[in-house]
């Protein structure tokens, strides 16, 4: 039978495994850097959540006045933070993360739900650090997260609820129209394709606009054209759903200016420059994945010599 009364005692806030939407808990950004203020800016203005549930923690005070100017709550410290939220967002250098999963781990609890998106951290880290029964996201989102068009995907710990992932999934559609969940291993292959992949495009916008100046065009020009064209061929391949060997022939007459250039395009490997581009984005980033950043470690007696 269900008792007619219930304690106040037994009136609490509903665990963390129970289905909520993010409006019903509080979201906390450790770091908040170009990447954090891009997704907590972004949610806000798909109206996921309001400004009173979202906190930031950083080192660097100007960051912290300019949470505090858009209306978000602040912490003096992660631990405080951690203190404070439900879901925390770990938005650190990767050489960081270690040093703040030590100041909070006393402080974590099981139901809180850690999300990542700092890169080549893997899951197994956070919870070697944290507890095996944590619940973390690992996320990979690339820069265009700043503009609103990210490409993201995620995976999670064995012990994250699906509508746990949902809301993950939600938080980083609000800055971009592709995100994925995928299995961990896959978010290297992520790393090569989307995560470094801007990086090809802007070559290509800026061989596109040195052609174009080539030609003749002023250089104001050149880019502008040059850009929109990677812009409106993206969307034609998002909006038409059609493949884009399909999408090329319909720009491809016989005998015309398109295959002539697609001719040139195949004879220098163009389609296969950008595969092994991004085959080795990916077998750096998992070498990375498990080693040092040896990059950021100083060695003991000064430089090299």
């Amino acid at each position: 039978d269900v008792p007619a009364f219930i304690p106040p005692r037994a009136v609490r806030k509903a665990p963390l495994d129970k289905p909520q939407s993010l409006r019903d808990l509080k979201l906390g950004f450790i770091g908040w850097g170009a990447m954090a203020q891009a997704v907590s800016l972004g949610i806000l203005r798909q109206d996921l959540t309001d400004k009173g549930q979202v906190m930031a923690t950083d080192v660097v005070p100007e960051i912290l006045e300019a949470a505090q100017r858009e209306g978000l709550q602040t912490a003096g410290s992660s631990v405080a933070l951690v203190d404070w939220a439900d879901v925390v967002v770990m938005a650190v250098k990767p050489q960081v993360v270690d040093p703040v999963i030590a100041d909070i781990a006393a402080h974590w609890r099981p139901d809180k739900l850690m999300i990542s998106i700092c890169a080549g951290v893997t899951i197994d880290a956070y919870l070697q650090g944290l507890g095996a029964e944590s619940k973390v996201v690992r996320v990979m989102p690339n820069t265009p997260c700043l503009v609103g068009e990210a490409a993201t995907a995620y995976a999670g710990s064995p012990r994250c609820a699906d509508w746990e992932l949902d809301l993950v999934h939600g938080m980083f559609a609000s800055v971009g129209n592709a995100t994925h969940r995928v299995p961990e291993y896959l978010l290297n292959t992520v790393t090569g394709l989307s995560g470094s992949g801007p990086a090809y495009v802007y070559m290509m916008i800026q061989a596109l606009s040195d052609a174009g100046v080539h030609g003749g065009l002023p250089r104001a020009a050149a880019q502008s054209l040059a850009a929109q064209t990677v812009v409106g061929a993206a969307r034609m391949v998002q909006e038409t759903g059609q493949h884009p060997a399909v999408l090329k022939e319909a720009v491809t007459s016989p005998a015309g200016t398109t295959i002539a250039g697609v001719r040139t395009l195949e004879r220098a490997g163009f389609a296969s420059a950008l595969i092994e581009a991004a085959e080795a984005a990916r077998a750096r980033s998992e070498e990375l994945s498990r080693t040092p950043d040896f990059l950021l470690q100083k060695p003991k007696g000064g430089g090299p010599r």
